[in-house]
């Protein structure tokens, strides 16, 4: 999954993300990383675990900005497997 944020600001604003509310960073997590100055914001192999609003801030000395929230929702499929005994007769 891959989010992209596209900022403009006077001086130059840091971009971090969030999910639910929380900064996200890389440590500990190889499966997360960011590109182009932050702009962009990627998760490998996605679980469950991922899903949650996730949003892009912006921030400058003279003030911030967020983004509207992206909810990821993620489903997962599985397959269930049944064998069949007969019973001896």
């Amino acid at each position: 999954m891959t989010l992209s944020c596209d900022v403009i600001g006077y001086p130059v604003p840091t971009i971090s993300w969030t999910k639910d509310g929380t900064i996200i960073s890389t440590s500990g997590d190889l499966r997360i990383s960011f590109w182009a100055e932050n702009k962009e914001f990627t998760i490998m192999n996605v679980s469950r675990a991922d899903e949650g609003g996730y949003r892009c801030l912006a921030n400058n000395s003279l003030g911030n900005a967020s983004s509207n929230v992206a909810f990821l929702n993620v489903q997962c499929t599985f397959s269930l497997t049944f064998e069949l005994i007969s019973p001896n007769i």
